[in-house]
């Protein structure tokens, strides 16, 4: 995070309805959306590089999870953030 930047905690509870709702609408498990995982992804990304980058790191970690199911996610996930921090 960066220095003098006040965020609001993840409040996985209450997003946690929305989250199960989307995922069922395109046959996605709820349980393999994580929330924090995914801010901690497009944080690190957005503080390397530039803020639209963020999401476009988590389309990619999706694409690569869909594309590699056998893959750690967090393998995955740390790989992008590597790759943005190193570019």
């Amino acid at each position: 995070m960066m220095a003098g930047v006040e965020r609001e905690p993840v409040n996985e509870e209450a997003w946690q309805p929305w989250v199960n709702t989307v995922a069922a609408s395109v046959g996605l498990d709820p349980a393999t959306v994580s929330i924090p995982a995914i801010h901690e992804l497009t944080s690190a990304v957005s503080h390397t590089r530039t803020r639209p980058m963020g999401p476009v790191a988590a389309y990619i970690w999706g694409m690569a999870r869909g594309l590699r199911p056998d893959a750690d996610p967090e393998v995955l996930r740390q790989a992008l953030i590597d790759a943005a921090e190193n570019e």
